[in-house]
């Protein structure tokens, strides 16, 4: 079954037309690393890179952080195989009668068809989750149940408000703010920066469609913006004292390795400026698993079926949880001091504050 883009593929198309229609009051510039030295070129809207070219990454490195931000659209899924997987799994959420007929519900809409695709999600969809979604009259019943009611959807609406907040609270002129991976740049797009002078905002992702869909965003909501985007891996930034302030979410529970963890973490630590502040999150272990859960506030149907679809049907990618004692472990090995802890009201997606002395 092939996943339907037209939508998508419109956002592409009516980003190209605002490109040649604002070019002259808006410039986007995409830095690669290119043969050791670092060079600035202003690039196509159409063009769709899916490497970083020259990077000190090996094509291993690559293919694994491609993995864990989940990028690359593959186009398609198999439904019978799905649900053959599903009959001969030996243990199930709920009953397999009840998990085939979500697997055929999450054909009717595109996000399920995008997640069966991909086992994760993009900026674009992540915009929509986050942003869109909930605005909306969702017709699917689940689609309307997914964005308005899964526990770990709804916490992360939750995250990115608070996500918000913590970074305005932080805003002051002069300052030079990244996000990473940036998506469509929406964390830094929606923050109040009227009366702050020369704020420059960076975009990293290592996906050329997020950039893409990143400079429609700035065109539409900030087109005077001062504006640079990186095209590279978080975990090889390769920048040193240079961000007042990163905000990023997403990364950490698409990596199960500790170790990976601990040198993204120190990866954003090189990069900002002596008292710079990192803001991030991380998602808890859910009850019914080895480690302790702080889950509190949640319904258990929702989330037996939250876990049926996000590990039975679609072995989702983002599935990487930790502690909060882990989660300040890693960061203070990184070296970062001053680490503070806000929770949703589920306890599900804990933003933390981080700050390079």
């Amino acid at each position: 079954m092939r996943i339907v883009k037209f939508s998508f593929w419109c956002l592409i198309v009516v980003s190209l037309s605002l490109w040649l229609w604002a070019n002259k009051s808006a410039k986007f510039v995409i830095l690669e690393k290119q043969g050791g030295t670092s060079s600035s070129q202003v690039r196509n809207i159409n063009t769709r890179d899916q490497e970083a070219k020259g990077s000190s990454m090996s094509s291993d490195e690559l293919e694994s952080n491609e993995k864990i931000i989940t990028h690359e659209v593959k186009g398609t899924f198999n439904l019978q195989s799905i649900e053959n997987r599903l009959r001969k799994a030996p243990n199930l959420i709920l009953s397999l009668e009840k998990e085939i007929e979500i697997l055929h519900q999450m054909t009717e809409f595109e996000l399920g068809r995008f997640l069966l695709a991909n086992g994760g999600i993009n900026g674009y969809w992540t915009a929509y989750w986050l942003i869109h979604g909930p605005q909306k009259k969702l017709e699917n019943p689940l689609e309307d149940w997914l964005i308005n009611r899964s526990p770990s959807f709804t916490a992360s609406q939750e995250r990115y408000k608070i996500f918000q907040r913590e970074i305005q609270s932080r805003l002051r002129s002069n300052m030079k703010l990244a996000s990473i991976p940036c998506g469509l740049m929406d964390s830094l797009l929606g923050l109040d920066y009227t009366h702050l002078e020369n704020v420059e905002l960076i975009g990293v992702d290592i996906d050329q469609e997020s950039l893409i869909l990143a400079k429609e965003n700035i065109l539409k909501y900030r087109p005077n913006a001062k504006v640079s985007f990186l095209k590279k891996s978080a975990w090889h930034l390769d920048t040193s004292d240079s961000y007042d302030l990163i905000t990023s979410n997403g990364l950490n529970f698409y990596e199960a390795d500790d170790r990976k963890v601990v040198g993204l973490y120190k990866s954003f630590f090189k990069a900002l400026k002596p008292g710079g502040i990192l803001v991030t999150s991380f998602l808890t272990p859910p009850p019914g698993t080895a480690q302790p859960s702080p889950w509190i506030n949640f319904n258990r149907d929702d989330a037996l079926m939250q876990k049926a679809i996000f590990v039975d049907i679609l072995q989702a990618k983002w599935q990487a949880t930790r502690t909060e004692s882990l989660t300040r472990q890693q960061l203070e090995e990184a070296g970062f001091k001053n680490i503070k802890f806000i929770n949703d009201k589920r306890n599900i997606f804990p933003t933390v504050i981080a700050q390079k002395e």
